[in-house]
């Protein structure tokens, strides 16, 4: 037995160095919670991890030349590994809390992972062609919020794929102009049977279930957003009924980056101007709406972050932009920003954290979350060469500096 078998595996347990320091621009003790030669990230800030009332969660880590997933534990930072799996991709997952199990998709199939016992099941794998046309299990399967279901997505591969070089976004355009075929899938849990809930020709992704309505989820057609008609929809997965969540129906207004808020009922997402490509108007909103579409509340927001999660609306963080920015985000602000609601407007933002992360591929995102008690953010950056997970208490608001135009990090 190698020495690369001996110290991996499913099983086996990992203690990254300790490591904490004091943020130069808040002054707040930010904590390192890994450390390897290889990316570690947390899953998508949309997707279900916290195990154990927040004790612990699944994170995505590359060790020993291999992507897997693990269980970190948030007070003493070991990483126990719960996979063994051997592709080159790393696994796209989400944790269902109501059966304590773990769902990621390997080599075509569905695959369910006790977390307790980490034993593996097969609970699906659906047909490779459907009349004729090639199909791929796409997106990351999630649990509906009993438990009962699993919802996960196929689609029609891109035939020219493997004739690129693959980087981030190397297929956003093409996939949303080609509009391969997407299937929905509920797949039950106790029978493995699968159901197609909703077909459509059109580049879908990003499936939500409502963390407390067991037959509501949103998806969205995606797409460069200015291009895409209308972003979020509802979906119920019993009766394959959809809706429009925030109808964009003849306005100049691009969405997305939805989410759901702590509550299960509302959700909340940001926009920008259609036709302001270069975002030189600087119209910006932050809103929220229930599920079902009413109830809408959005509010002019002259901020600028990638991406923006909160439990609710009172209190949201942002992770700002890459150290090097993007050409349509001007000044690089590569901060955990904060921004509270006083009742009538966001005040902020406050800097809670320097991320200084490039943004280079979804393992380098900070994708800033809070944990589910509202007291601290995880995020994830690679400022030290590789990705790694980072942990930062909130604290008083009131005492973070404001992030104000004479705020420039120097990266030289």
């Amino acid at each position: 037995m190698d020495k690369q078998t001996q110290d991996s595996g499913k099983g086996f347990v990992y203690h990254d160095p300790a490591f904490q320091y004091t943020d130069e621009y808040s002054g707040r003790t930010i904590e390192r919670l890994t450390d390897y030669l290889g990316h570690t990230n947390h899953l998508y800030f949309t997707d279900p991890c916290w195990i154990d009332d927040s004790r612990s969660m699944v994170v995505t880590s590359d060790r020993n030349n291999r992507s897997n997933l693990f269980r970190l534990e948030l007070e003493d930072r070991s990483l126990t590994q719960l996979t063994d799996l051997h592709g080159g991709e790393r696994p796209h997952s989400s944790y269902s809390a109501a059966n304590r199990c773990h769902y990621f998709v390997s080599d075509g199939a569905l695959i369910e992972l006790s977390i307790d016992t980490l034993e593996e099941r097969e609970l699906c794998r659906p047909a490779s062609r459907v009349n004729g046309v090639p199909m791929e299990l796409s997106g990351r399967p999630c649990a509906n919020a009993d438990g009962s279901s699993v919802i996960l997505s196929a689609s029609e591969p891109d035939p020219t794929a493997g004739e690129r070089v693959s980087f981030a976004y190397a297929g956003f355009h093409s996939d949303f102009h080609r509009k391969p075929l997407t299937r929905i899938l509920r797949v039950d849990r106790a029978t493995g049977s699968a159901e197609i809930i909703h077909e459509d020709r059109c580049f879908i992704t990003h499936l939500n279930p409502s963390p407390a309505l067991p037959d509501v989820m949103t998806f969205c057609h995606e797409g460069p957003w200015h291009l895409v008609d209308q972003r979020i929809w509802g979906l119920n997965i019993r009766t394959g009924e959809t809706w429009k969540v925030r109808d964009q129906s003849g306005e100049d207004l691009a969405i997305g980056h939805e989410y759901w808020f702590a509550d299960g009922e509302r959700i909340g997402y940001h926009g920008r101007s259609r036709s302001d490509a270069t975002h030189s108007q600087g119209k910006h909103i932050y809103g929220h709406i229930r599920w079902d579409g009413s109830e809408c509340v959005e509010q002019w927001f002259p901020f600028h972050s990638t991406h923006f999660h909160s439990l609710d609306e009172q209190l949201i963080v942002g992770d700002g932009s890459p150290a090097a920015v993007f050409t349509h985000q001007g000044v690089s602000q590569p901060f955990i920003q904060l921004f509270r609601w006083n009742g009538s407007e966001y005040e902020g933002p406050r800097i809670l954290a320097y991320h200084r992360s490039t943004f280079n591929d979804q393992h380098a995102h900070p994708h800033p979350r809070f944990t589910p008690d509202g007291k601290h953010i995880i995020y994830t950056s690679d400022l030290t060469g590789y990705s790694n997970i980072y942990r930062v208490e909130i604290g008083d608001f009131d005492e973070l500096p404001l992030l104000t135009d004479d705020v420039r990090p120097q990266h030289t």
